[in-house]
This record gives structure tokens, sequence and C-alpha cells, in this order.
């Protein structure tokens, strides 16, 4: 499975923008087989559950690892939010897709291991400008990579790091090109004018530093 940080230099934004008001989010319905297996894990179905975690486990996996920059941290936090899915079954309403509700609920576990994560390493770790998401393993380089792509690489990871985290976690989503704009805005809590914008600059203070 792929999807750091420094993936946002090579993986293409793709959300679908629409042209809906950006306070509101319509999310599409589920697919029949979908709300097939929505309806036997209702049931207690552990199987037909089974079917929905093979289905967002990918895309659970690479949404917490943007906040987290590590996998086994975010394969953790996946596995924590089906757990917490599976067990909170019933208070999904169908006023988003499950997806968006899952996702939502990854997102909030990723965030809470975020802030213990940066609290320990703020009292623990020595003096650096390197940051808590150095050690994030870039895409295994290929024979013919210059030493100076692995430096320009190294580069853009720390530019990125820096950012905001709003800015951050926004632009890292988008990149990962498993989210629209308008899931992104649902799992936020976020408008999508203003999804749309933090990506934009985002993307504009890194290639303005990425050009120093």
């Amino acid at each position: 499975m792929t999807g750091t940080v420094a993936d946002v230099l090579t993986f293409p934004l793709e959300p679908v923008a629409t042209p809906e008001a950006d306070s509101a989010v319509r999310e599409p319905r589920e697919a029949a087989e979908v709300e097939g297996w929505l309806a036997g894990a209702r049931a207690g179905e552990q199987a037909a559950f089974g079917c929905l975690v093979d289905l967002y486990q990918r895309v659970a996996v690479r949404t917490a690892l943007v906040a987290l920059g590590r996998m086994e941290d975010a394969e953790d936090v996946a596995q924590e939010a089906f757990l917490i899915a599976w067990r909170k079954l019933d208070a999904f309403r169908g006023d988003s897709t499950f997806r968006t509700w899952l996702l939502t609920i990854v997102w909030r576990k990723a965030l809470d291991r975020r802030r213990s994560r940066m609290l320990w390493w703020r009292r623990t770790a020595v003096q650096s400008d390197a940051g808590p998401f150095e050690d994030v393993p870039a895409p295994s380089a290929s024979p013919e990579r210059s030493a100076v792509a692995r430096d320009a690489m190294q580069r853009a990871r720390r530019e990125i790091s820096r950012l905001s985290p709003t800015l951050r976690d926004t632009l890292l989503l988008a990149a990962t090109g498993e989210h629209t704009y308008e899931e992104i805005a649902s799992v936020l809590g976020t408008p999508i004018g203003t999804i749309k914008w933090r990506v934009a600059e985002a993307r504009r203070k890194l290639g303005e530093r990425l050009a120093r």
C-alpha cells in the first residue's frame, strides 16, 4: 500500500467539483450491494460487515495516514475505527454514505492519536528542524533517480510538514486521489469552498517555498 506525505508530489488532485452550494453537501446513494451488506451487518452478520471492511479498508488506512504519517499507526487507527463502526452501527442513520460516516470516525481517531503523539514528541524530541513527520517513508527510489532528485523529495517533505496542520491535512487528503472535495468537506465538517481554497493555498505556499 502506498500513500505518504511525499506522495503529494506524484498523486494527481482528482476531486470532482460539483455546482452545489458550499454550505450543503449532498451524498450519493449507497450502492445496492453496500445497502445489502449494511442490512446484514445491522442484523448482526459479521460476514456482511467483513465485506464492508474489505471494501473500505484501503481508503480508511490512507485517510488515517494523512494525519499520522506512519503506516503502523494508520493501520491501527483504521482497525479501531472499524470496531467502533461495528459497535455503533445502529447510530448510523444514513444522513451520509456509510463510507463518509466511517471515514469521519477514522479521521477523528487519527487526530486523537496525532495529538497524543505530538505531545509526546514535544516533550521528548531533541531540537531539530525536521519535525515529527520527518520519518515518513518516501516512495522507493528507482535505480535511475539521482541524488538531486532524492534531495528535492526530502526538501519537499520538509516543506509539506511545515505547512499549518489545516492546510497540510486538506492538501494531502485531496492529493491521495481517494476523496472528492465533497467527501473531504463532510469528513472535516468544512464548506466545499473552504476546502478548495485550502488546497489552492497549500499548493501555492509549497510552490513558492520549493522555488526558493
